[in-house]
Formats: structure tokens, C-alpha cells, sequence
């Protein structure tokens, strides 16, 4: 009896694991700014791009600022990840709480809707601090470096998203 109990506890924790995995996987996608993106040449019209997919349109934004552009706006929206977002202790508690709810008997649907939508919420709120990040850095550029910045994306476009 107590393999079952040690199996069904390493269970529970393969499927946290699993949990917070998706978990992550959509957090980067809906963070588009954070989000890494295979972009392919159309190769049908010269000079033709395919646009990213939806969940990751800012990564030719962020792939096409420097190193140190790139370095400042993450620091930014990791200062407002801590304060905005909940803590690790409390991620873990509300997948917890999907786990209980998924489990339930009778299944309380209302009840799931209200605990990914929390999850959700706070994605969103991630995403859009990367964007008021970005957007910040953006308008602080002159004209002359938003026009290269904007040459530097549409190259990056162009690519596919793949580094010289």
C-alpha cells in the first residue's frame, strides 16, 4: 500500500510539473515580446515576410533592438513581474486549486472558469508591461533611430527571424 501512496504522490507531482510546463508555454506565447518565433520567408514576392504568429507578433520587435535594449527592457518588466504578479508560492496554489477542481465531483465548471481566469489575468497584465515597456523605449528614440529601428525590424521580417 504504501508504493501506491509513494506512486500516486510522484504522480501528483509529475503532473504539477506538467501544469506549470503548459503553464510557462502559454505564458511565453501570450507574452509575444518575450516569446521566441521561427519566421519564414514567403519566397513568393521579393522582399515578401510572413507575419509571426499571433501569440508571439512582438518577438520581431525585441529581435531587432540591441543587446543592451533588449537587457534594459526585460529588466523592466521583470521589476514589474515581482510586483504585479503573484508570487511562486501562490502560482503553485491556484494550480493546486485546478488540480482539486478537475478532480471534483460533481465538476463545478464555474469554478475552473474562475481560477484560469485569474492565471489569465495575470498574463495579460505581464504582456501588457512588456508592451508599456517597449512602447517607453520606443518613444524615447529619435526620429532618426525609430526609421533605422523600424529598417532593423523589417529586416528581421525579411530573415525569417534568423540572426546574421
Amino acid at each position: 500500500m504504501q508504493n501506491a501512496k509513494n506512486e500516486s504522490a510522484g504522480g501528483m507531482r509529475w503532473w504539477v510539473k506538467a501544469i506549470f510546463g503548459v503553464s510557462l508555454a502559454l505564458n511565453l506565447a501570450f507574452i509575444g515580446l518575450i516569446a521566441g518565433a521561427a519566421l519564414r520567408v514567403s519566397g513568393k514576392e521579393e522582399g515578401a515576410y510572413r507575419a509571426p504568429g499571433p501569440g508571439a507578433f512582438g518577438a520581431p520587435y525585441m529581435m531587432a533592438l540591441s543587446r543592451d535594449d533588449r537587457r534594459e527592457i526585460f529588466g523592466q518588466i521583470r521589476a514589474e513581474r515581482r510586483a504585479a504578479m503573484p508570487d511562486r508560492d501562490e502560482r503553485r496554489a491556484r494550480f493546486r486549486e485546478v488540480l482539486d477542481s478537475l478532480r471534483a465531483q460533481p465538476f463545478d465548471r464555474a469554478r475552473l472558469e474562475s481560477i484560469v481566469g485569474q492565471q489569465a489575468a495575470s498574463t495579460v497584465s505581464l504582456q501588457r508591461s512588456a508592451q508599456n515597456a517597449w512602447v517607453t523605449h520606443v518613444a524615447q528614440m529619435s526620429d532618426a533611430e525609430r526609421a533605422a529601428y523600424a529598417d532593423a525590424v523589417e529586416d528581421v521580417l525579411r530573415r525569417g527571424g534568423k540572426r546574421r
